[in-house]
Protein backbone atom coordinates (compact mmCIF):
# COMPACT_ATOMS: atom_id res chain seq x y z
CA UNK A 1 0.00 0.00 0.00
CA UNK A 2 1.39 3.20 -1.33
CA UNK A 3 1.08 6.33 1.63
CA UNK A 4 -0.18 9.52 1.25
CA UNK A 5 1.98 12.06 -1.55
CA UNK A 6 3.96 14.71 -0.16
CA UNK A 7 4.37 15.90 -3.05
CA UNK A 8 3.94 19.88 -3.25
CA UNK A 9 2.75 19.68 -0.04
CA UNK A 10 3.24 22.76 2.72
CA UNK A 11 2.69 22.61 6.14
CA UNK A 12 0.05 25.22 7.72
CA UNK A 13 1.35 27.55 9.93
CA UNK A 14 0.15 26.66 13.36
CA UNK A 15 -1.19 29.57 15.10
CA UNK A 16 -0.67 30.13 18.83
CA UNK A 17 -3.78 30.26 20.60
CA UNK A 18 -4.34 31.43 24.32
CA UNK A 19 -8.09 31.37 25.97
CA UNK A 20 -7.39 34.29 28.96
CA UNK A 21 -7.72 37.42 26.27
CA UNK A 22 -4.11 37.70 25.27
CA UNK A 23 -4.26 38.94 22.05
CA UNK A 24 -1.33 36.90 19.09
CA UNK A 25 2.27 38.27 19.59
CA UNK A 26 2.42 40.79 16.22
CA UNK A 27 5.64 39.39 13.82
CA UNK A 28 8.60 41.47 13.76
CA UNK A 29 9.46 43.21 10.92
CA UNK A 30 13.39 42.36 11.60
CA UNK A 31 11.94 38.21 11.84
CA UNK A 32 14.49 37.54 9.75
CA UNK A 33 16.93 38.11 12.57
CA UNK A 34 16.25 35.26 14.47
CA UNK A 35 16.26 32.62 11.74
CA UNK A 36 18.31 29.69 13.06
CA UNK A 37 17.40 30.08 16.47
CA UNK A 38 14.88 27.31 16.48
CA UNK A 39 14.83 23.76 14.99
CA UNK A 40 11.59 23.16 15.48
CA UNK A 41 8.11 24.34 14.48
CA UNK A 42 7.34 24.78 17.99
CA UNK A 43 5.26 28.13 19.03
CA UNK A 44 7.31 31.14 20.22
CA UNK A 45 6.70 32.25 23.42
CA UNK A 46 4.18 34.77 24.56
CA UNK A 47 4.38 38.17 25.86
CA UNK A 48 3.08 36.97 29.47
CA UNK A 49 5.18 34.30 29.45
CA UNK A 50 8.30 36.35 28.54
CA UNK A 51 7.18 38.84 31.30
CA UNK A 52 6.79 41.63 28.64
CA UNK A 53 2.78 41.69 29.23
CA UNK A 54 0.89 44.47 31.48
CA UNK A 55 1.42 43.92 34.97
CA UNK A 56 -1.67 43.11 36.82
CA UNK A 57 -2.98 46.06 38.71
CA UNK A 58 -2.34 45.90 42.24
CA UNK A 59 -3.86 47.90 45.17
CA UNK A 60 -1.74 49.64 47.05
CA UNK A 61 -1.99 53.12 49.55
CA UNK A 62 -1.47 56.67 48.34
CA UNK A 63 1.92 56.76 50.94
CA UNK A 64 3.10 53.70 49.16
CA UNK A 65 2.78 54.56 45.25
CA UNK A 66 4.49 58.47 46.63
CA UNK A 67 6.83 56.22 48.10
CA UNK A 68 7.66 54.55 45.28
CA UNK A 69 7.49 57.08 42.62
CA UNK A 70 10.16 58.90 44.98
CA UNK A 71 13.88 58.63 43.87
CA UNK A 72 15.92 61.48 45.07
CA UNK A 73 18.87 60.55 42.97
CA UNK A 74 17.70 60.91 39.99
CA UNK A 75 19.45 63.03 37.12
CA UNK A 76 16.53 65.24 36.23
CA UNK A 77 16.26 66.59 39.63
CA UNK A 78 19.43 67.86 39.76
CA UNK A 79 20.63 68.86 36.50
CA UNK A 80 16.89 70.26 34.96
CA UNK A 81 16.79 73.74 34.22
CA UNK A 82 13.30 74.29 35.03
CA UNK A 83 11.97 75.89 38.23
CA UNK A 84 11.19 73.50 40.57
CA UNK A 85 7.95 73.76 42.28
CA UNK A 86 6.94 73.86 46.18
CA UNK A 87 7.00 70.25 45.84
CA UNK A 88 9.93 68.89 44.87
CA UNK A 89 12.21 71.36 46.96
CA UNK A 90 9.86 69.54 50.50
CA UNK A 91 10.86 66.44 48.65
CA UNK A 92 14.35 67.08 48.69
CA UNK A 93 14.52 68.79 52.12
CA UNK A 94 13.19 66.06 53.74
CA UNK A 95 15.12 63.44 52.15
CA UNK A 96 18.21 65.55 53.17
CA UNK A 97 16.92 65.69 56.59
CA UNK A 98 16.63 62.32 57.04
CA UNK A 99 19.88 61.23 55.95
CA UNK A 100 21.19 63.76 57.69
CA UNK A 101 19.80 61.94 60.76
CA UNK A 102 20.61 58.45 59.77
CA UNK A 103 24.49 59.63 59.67
CA UNK A 104 23.95 61.05 63.05
CA UNK A 105 22.82 58.32 64.91
CA UNK A 106 25.26 55.82 63.23
CA UNK A 107 28.19 58.09 64.08
CA UNK A 108 27.04 58.65 67.41
CA UNK A 109 26.76 55.17 67.79
CA UNK A 110 29.89 54.20 66.63
CA UNK A 111 31.69 56.95 68.70
CA UNK A 112 30.10 55.68 71.84
CA UNK A 113 30.91 52.07 71.26
CA UNK A 114 34.77 53.07 70.54
CA UNK A 115 34.97 55.58 73.82
CA UNK A 116 32.96 52.38 75.84
CA UNK A 117 35.46 50.28 74.55
CA UNK A 118 38.47 52.17 75.38
CA UNK A 119 38.04 52.08 79.22
CA UNK A 120 36.56 48.85 79.41
CA UNK A 121 39.47 46.92 77.68
CA UNK A 122 42.93 46.61 79.63
CA UNK A 123 46.17 45.53 78.12
CA UNK A 124 47.46 42.10 78.05
CA UNK A 125 50.27 42.82 80.62
CA UNK A 126 47.94 44.94 82.50
CA UNK A 127 48.94 44.53 86.80
CA UNK A 128 46.63 47.50 88.44
CA UNK A 129 48.69 48.11 91.70
CA UNK A 130 51.95 47.75 90.17
CA UNK A 131 51.34 49.74 86.73
CA UNK A 132 47.96 51.88 87.08
CA UNK A 133 47.24 53.26 83.82
CA UNK A 134 45.88 56.94 82.44
CA UNK A 135 44.07 58.99 80.32
CA UNK A 136 45.78 61.90 80.61
CA UNK A 137 47.18 63.02 77.00
CA UNK A 138 50.55 63.61 75.84
CA UNK A 139 51.83 61.61 78.91
CA UNK A 140 55.10 61.22 78.17
CA UNK A 141 58.65 62.02 79.69
CA UNK A 142 62.00 62.89 78.62
CA UNK A 143 63.46 59.35 78.75
CA UNK A 144 60.74 57.72 75.96
CA UNK A 145 58.74 56.14 78.55
CA UNK A 146 55.03 55.90 77.32
CA UNK A 147 53.41 57.15 80.69
CA UNK A 148 55.14 59.58 83.41
CA UNK A 149 52.33 60.14 85.80
CA UNK A 150 49.87 56.68 87.00
CA UNK A 151 46.86 57.14 88.72
CA UNK A 152 47.08 56.94 92.46
CA UNK A 153 50.75 57.56 91.42
CA UNK A 154 50.26 61.25 90.25
CA UNK A 155 53.63 63.26 89.28
CA UNK A 156 53.29 66.59 89.10
CA UNK A 157 56.04 67.60 87.58
CA UNK A 158 55.86 65.88 85.19
CA UNK A 159 52.85 66.94 83.62
CA UNK A 160 52.57 70.56 84.58
CA UNK A 161 54.85 73.39 83.00
CA UNK A 162 58.58 73.42 84.00
CA UNK A 163 59.00 76.37 86.53
CA UNK A 164 60.57 79.71 85.85
CA UNK A 165 62.47 79.99 89.11
CA UNK A 166 66.00 78.57 89.67
CA UNK A 167 66.25 74.88 89.99
CA UNK A 168 67.53 75.27 93.40
CA UNK A 169 64.93 77.77 94.61
CA UNK A 170 62.95 76.10 97.59
CA UNK A 171 59.53 76.42 95.36
CA UNK A 172 61.21 74.24 93.03
CA UNK A 173 62.73 71.83 95.79
CA UNK A 174 59.17 71.37 97.25
CA UNK A 175 57.75 70.89 93.55
CA UNK A 176 59.80 68.08 93.06
CA UNK A 177 58.64 66.18 95.68
CA UNK A 178 54.96 66.20 94.36
CA UNK A 179 56.02 62.77 92.13
CA UNK A 180 53.86 59.83 93.62
CA UNK A 181 50.48 61.76 95.11
CA UNK A 182 48.01 58.91 95.56
CA UNK A 183 45.43 59.99 93.86
CA UNK A 184 43.03 59.24 90.56
CA UNK A 185 43.64 61.48 87.91
CA UNK A 186 40.13 63.23 88.24
CA UNK A 187 41.08 65.20 90.79
CA UNK A 188 42.43 67.47 87.78
CA UNK A 189 39.12 67.26 86.25
CA UNK A 190 37.80 70.86 86.35
CA UNK A 191 34.37 70.19 83.91
CA UNK A 192 32.18 69.95 86.89
CA UNK A 193 33.90 72.65 88.79
CA UNK A 194 30.88 75.20 87.67
CA UNK A 195 27.96 72.77 87.87
CA UNK A 196 27.04 72.51 84.10
CA UNK A 197 26.84 69.54 81.93
CA UNK A 198 29.71 70.07 79.64
CA UNK A 199 29.33 67.11 77.00
CA UNK A 200 27.44 63.94 76.73
CA UNK A 201 30.40 61.89 77.59
CA UNK A 202 31.18 63.80 80.78
CA UNK A 203 32.39 61.49 83.05
CA UNK A 204 30.24 60.70 86.39
CA UNK A 205 30.89 62.48 89.02
CA UNK A 206 29.11 59.88 91.35
CA UNK A 207 31.28 57.15 90.06
CA UNK A 208 34.79 58.76 90.33
CA UNK A 209 33.95 60.34 94.22
CA UNK A 210 34.75 57.50 95.98
CA UNK A 211 38.20 57.38 94.09
CA UNK A 212 38.40 61.18 94.53
CA UNK A 213 38.12 60.91 98.35
CA UNK A 214 40.16 57.70 99.73
CA UNK A 215 41.74 58.72 102.86
CA UNK A 216 45.35 58.44 101.03
CA UNK A 217 44.37 60.48 98.46
CA UNK A 218 42.77 63.85 101.31
CA UNK A 219 46.07 62.94 103.50
CA UNK A 220 48.50 63.43 100.71
CA UNK A 221 46.70 66.75 99.40
CA UNK A 222 46.51 68.22 102.87
CA UNK A 223 50.73 67.60 103.19
CA UNK A 224 51.41 68.92 99.62
CA UNK A 225 49.04 72.08 100.15
CA UNK A 226 51.00 72.91 103.58
CA UNK A 227 54.35 72.49 101.62
CA UNK A 228 53.12 74.66 98.53
CA UNK A 229 52.37 77.58 100.56
CA UNK A 230 55.13 77.52 103.10
CA UNK A 231 57.83 77.29 100.28
CA UNK A 232 56.43 78.81 97.16
CA UNK A 233 54.86 82.38 96.54
CA UNK A 234 52.78 84.06 94.02
CA UNK A 235 56.38 85.02 92.32
CA UNK A 236 56.88 81.39 91.33
CA UNK A 237 55.41 81.01 87.74
CA UNK A 238 55.16 77.86 85.22
CA UNK A 239 57.10 78.91 82.08
CA UNK A 240 54.39 78.71 79.51
CA UNK A 241 55.95 79.52 76.68
CA UNK A 242 56.77 76.66 74.42
CA UNK A 243 54.75 74.24 76.68
CA UNK A 244 53.21 70.75 75.07
CA UNK A 245 51.98 68.40 77.61
CA UNK A 246 49.06 67.28 79.45
CA UNK A 247 47.47 70.59 80.28
CA UNK A 248 48.40 72.12 76.80
CA UNK A 249 44.49 72.37 75.79
CA UNK A 250 43.67 73.88 79.59
CA UNK A 251 42.31 77.33 79.22
CA UNK A 252 42.43 77.62 83.26
CA UNK A 253 45.28 76.04 84.02
CA UNK A 254 46.90 77.86 86.73
CA UNK A 255 49.96 79.93 86.50
CA UNK A 256 51.84 78.46 89.08
CA UNK A 257 52.24 75.95 91.87
CA UNK A 258 50.08 78.15 94.76
CA UNK A 259 46.79 78.04 92.25
CA UNK A 260 47.36 74.53 91.13
CA UNK A 261 47.53 73.07 94.86
CA UNK A 262 44.81 75.75 96.29
CA UNK A 263 42.47 74.55 93.39
CA UNK A 264 43.05 70.99 93.58
CA UNK A 265 42.50 71.60 97.90
CA UNK A 266 39.42 73.09 97.38
CA UNK A 267 37.87 71.11 94.84
CA UNK A 268 38.46 67.88 96.92
CA UNK A 269 37.33 69.69 99.97
CA UNK A 270 34.27 70.14 98.17
CA UNK A 271 33.98 66.91 96.74
CA UNK A 272 34.35 64.81 99.63
CA UNK A 273 31.32 66.53 101.62
CA UNK A 274 28.44 64.08 103.16
CA UNK A 275 25.61 64.60 105.30
CA UNK A 276 25.91 64.75 108.68
CA UNK A 277 22.63 62.72 109.15
CA UNK A 278 22.89 59.29 107.77
CA UNK A 279 20.07 57.19 106.81
CA UNK A 280 19.25 53.36 108.03
CA UNK A 281 20.42 50.47 106.47
CA UNK A 282 23.59 52.97 104.89
CA UNK A 283 26.72 50.93 104.59
CA UNK A 284 28.19 53.02 102.71
CA UNK A 285 29.90 56.47 102.18
CA UNK A 286 27.55 58.66 100.39
CA UNK A 287 28.68 61.86 98.98
CA UNK A 288 26.81 64.81 98.27
CA UNK A 289 27.89 65.09 94.90
CA UNK A 290 26.71 61.92 94.07
CA UNK A 291 23.40 62.22 96.03
CA UNK A 292 22.49 65.03 93.88
CA UNK A 293 23.78 63.88 90.78
CA UNK A 294 21.48 60.46 91.50
CA UNK A 295 19.06 62.25 92.78
CA UNK A 296 18.40 65.21 90.29
CA UNK A 297 20.74 64.41 87.70
CA UNK A 298 22.73 68.09 88.98
CA UNK A 299 26.79 68.42 88.86
CA UNK A 300 27.18 69.30 92.22
CA UNK A 301 30.25 71.99 91.66
CA UNK A 302 32.53 73.67 93.85
CA UNK A 303 31.54 77.17 91.76
CA UNK A 304 28.04 78.02 92.49
CA UNK A 305 27.94 81.34 91.48
CA UNK A 306 25.49 80.59 89.13
CA UNK A 307 22.22 79.05 88.51
CA UNK A 308 23.14 75.94 86.67
CA UNK A 309 21.24 72.89 88.21
CA UNK A 310 17.68 74.59 89.02
CA UNK A 311 16.60 73.33 85.69
CA UNK A 312 16.57 69.83 86.77
CA UNK A 313 14.92 70.32 90.27
CA UNK A 314 12.22 72.34 88.20
CA UNK A 315 11.75 69.79 86.06
CA UNK A 316 11.44 66.42 88.21
CA UNK A 317 9.09 68.64 90.31
CA UNK A 318 6.82 70.35 87.63
CA UNK A 319 3.91 68.23 88.87
CA UNK A 320 3.12 66.21 91.70
CA UNK A 321 4.12 62.77 92.32
CA UNK A 322 5.09 60.51 94.78
CA UNK A 323 8.37 58.15 94.54
CA UNK A 324 7.55 55.04 96.91
CA UNK A 325 10.05 53.96 99.77
CA UNK A 326 12.85 51.40 98.40
CA UNK A 327 16.22 50.23 98.40
CA UNK A 328 18.70 51.62 96.25
CA UNK A 329 21.48 49.57 95.18
CA UNK A 330 24.27 49.30 92.27
CA UNK A 331 27.81 48.71 92.06
CA UNK A 332 30.28 49.82 89.97
CA UNK A 333 34.36 48.99 89.38
CA UNK A 334 36.46 49.90 86.37
CA UNK A 335 39.54 48.40 86.43
CA UNK A 336 41.11 49.92 83.71
CA UNK A 337 40.69 53.63 85.05
CA UNK A 338 41.58 52.56 88.49
CA UNK A 339 38.00 53.00 90.19
CA UNK A 340 37.88 50.87 93.26
CA UNK A 341 34.32 49.19 93.65
CA UNK A 342 32.06 51.76 94.28
CA UNK A 343 28.73 50.88 95.98
CA UNK A 344 25.84 52.75 96.99
CA UNK A 345 23.08 50.66 99.21
CA UNK A 346 20.60 53.17 100.96
CA UNK A 347 16.90 52.64 101.72
CA UNK A 348 15.56 55.67 100.10
CA UNK A 349 12.57 57.65 102.52
CA UNK A 350 9.53 58.01 100.52
CA UNK A 351 9.83 61.09 98.29
CA UNK A 352 7.00 64.50 97.49
CA UNK A 353 7.50 66.16 94.64
CA UNK A 354 5.27 69.20 93.73
CA UNK A 355 5.31 72.50 91.90
CA UNK A 356 4.18 73.67 95.45
CA UNK A 357 5.08 75.23 98.32
CA UNK A 358 6.52 72.75 100.73
CA UNK A 359 5.56 69.74 98.28
CA UNK A 360 8.85 68.48 97.56
CA UNK A 361 11.28 66.10 100.09
CA UNK A 362 14.24 67.75 100.12
CA UNK A 363 17.39 66.65 101.69
CA UNK A 364 20.45 68.03 103.72
CA UNK A 365 22.62 67.92 101.01
CA UNK A 366 20.00 69.74 98.50
CA UNK A 367 19.18 72.84 100.99
CA UNK A 368 23.01 72.78 101.43
CA UNK A 369 23.37 73.33 97.93
CA UNK A 370 20.52 76.11 97.69
CA UNK A 371 21.98 77.46 100.87
CA UNK A 372 25.82 78.04 98.89
CA UNK A 373 24.15 79.03 95.80
CA UNK A 374 22.11 81.53 97.52
CA UNK A 375 24.85 83.74 98.88
CA UNK A 376 27.44 83.44 95.94
CA UNK A 377 26.12 86.37 94.12
CA UNK A 378 28.14 89.03 92.95
CA UNK A 379 27.99 92.24 90.94
CA UNK A 380 28.29 91.29 87.12
CA UNK A 381 29.52 87.97 87.83
CA UNK A 382 26.25 85.85 87.08
CA UNK A 383 24.74 85.26 83.81
CA UNK A 384 21.41 83.77 82.20
CA UNK A 385 22.43 80.49 80.95
CA UNK A 386 19.81 81.01 78.15
CA UNK A 387 20.59 84.65 76.78
CA UNK A 388 24.15 85.28 79.02
CA UNK A 389 22.83 88.54 80.03
CA UNK A 390 23.74 89.62 83.28
CA UNK A 391 21.28 88.99 86.34
CA UNK A 392 20.62 91.09 89.09
CA UNK A 393 20.69 90.74 92.47
CA UNK A 394 17.13 90.49 92.92
CA UNK A 395 16.06 88.54 89.80
CA UNK A 396 19.10 86.27 91.02
CA UNK A 397 16.99 85.60 94.21
CA UNK A 398 13.75 85.18 92.85
CA UNK A 399 14.66 82.56 90.28
CA UNK A 400 16.66 80.33 93.27
CA UNK A 401 12.83 81.26 95.40
CA UNK A 402 10.89 79.57 92.67
CA UNK A 403 12.77 76.07 93.14
CA UNK A 404 14.01 76.34 96.83
CA UNK A 405 10.39 77.16 98.13
CA UNK A 406 8.87 73.86 97.03
CA UNK A 407 11.52 72.23 100.03
CA UNK A 408 10.37 71.52 103.56
CA UNK A 409 9.29 75.17 104.37
CA UNK A 410 11.29 75.31 107.75
CA UNK A 411 14.56 74.70 105.98
CA UNK A 412 13.80 76.92 103.05
CA UNK A 413 13.09 79.97 105.00
CA UNK A 414 16.32 79.30 107.36
CA UNK A 415 18.86 79.51 104.02
CA UNK A 416 16.95 82.16 102.44
CA UNK A 417 16.75 84.40 105.49
CA UNK A 418 20.07 83.92 106.18
CA UNK A 419 21.13 85.13 102.39
CA UNK A 420 18.72 88.05 102.52
CA UNK A 421 20.35 89.11 105.82
CA UNK A 422 23.90 88.94 104.81
CA UNK A 423 22.80 91.10 101.30
CA UNK A 424 21.31 93.93 103.58
CA UNK A 425 24.55 93.69 105.86
CA UNK A 426 26.39 94.26 102.87
CA UNK A 427 24.17 96.89 101.26
CA UNK A 428 23.56 95.03 98.10
CA UNK A 429 19.65 95.36 99.51
CA UNK A 430 17.49 98.19 100.76
CA UNK A 431 16.76 97.43 104.14
CA UNK A 432 13.00 97.64 103.41
CA UNK A 433 13.50 95.32 100.75
CA UNK A 434 11.04 92.27 100.41
CA UNK A 435 11.22 88.94 98.83
CA UNK A 436 8.75 89.93 95.81
CA UNK A 437 10.87 92.52 95.23
CA UNK A 438 8.29 95.30 95.82
CA UNK A 439 8.74 98.17 98.14
CA UNK A 440 6.81 98.35 101.48
CA UNK A 441 3.47 101.04 101.41
CA UNK A 442 4.54 104.88 102.03
CA UNK A 443 1.95 104.55 104.44
CA UNK A 444 2.94 102.35 106.84
CA UNK A 445 3.45 103.00 110.28
CA UNK A 446 6.42 105.06 111.15
CA UNK A 447 9.03 102.49 113.01
CA UNK A 448 7.34 99.33 111.65
CA UNK A 449 9.23 96.79 110.89
CA UNK A 450 8.97 95.59 107.14
CA UNK A 451 7.72 91.88 106.55
CA UNK A 452 10.53 89.56 105.56
CA UNK A 453 9.68 86.43 103.02
CA UNK A 454 11.63 84.40 105.29
CA UNK A 455 10.52 83.61 108.56
CA UNK A 456 14.04 82.88 110.29
CA UNK A 457 13.96 79.76 112.78
CA UNK A 458 16.61 78.67 114.78
CA UNK A 459 17.68 75.05 113.67
CA UNK A 460 21.23 73.00 113.57
CA UNK A 461 23.34 75.14 110.97
CA UNK A 462 25.01 73.36 108.38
Amino acid sequence: MGGPSTTDFTPLPVEERIDDSVEAPVEDVDASDDEGLYNTNAPLLSNRSRGNGTPSTQLRSPFLAKLSRCNPFRRSLWTSNTKRSSRSWFNLFITSLIALLITTVIALSISTGILASRTASCPPSYRRYWRPTTHLPLNNGPSGRPQTSYNNALNFPAVYPPLTSHPGSACQTAWNTLTDIPCHEKIWNRSWDNGRHESLFDPDISMYASAMCSSRCTQAIQRAYRLIMSQCTADDKFALAGYIGSFSADRGLEDGPIGVIATIERRLQHTCRQSPFRERFQYYTTYCVAEMYLDWFVVDGMNTANLEGLEYIKAKTSAPHIEPRHYRSFSFQDDCDNVDSYTNNRIIEERHFGPGINQTSCGWCTMDWLDRKLQSWAPGEISDPDSTDTVSLEDYLLRIKDVGQRCNTDDWNRVYGKAIRKYKDEGLLPPDWEDDGKKPCSDKAAGATPVLAAVVLPATPF
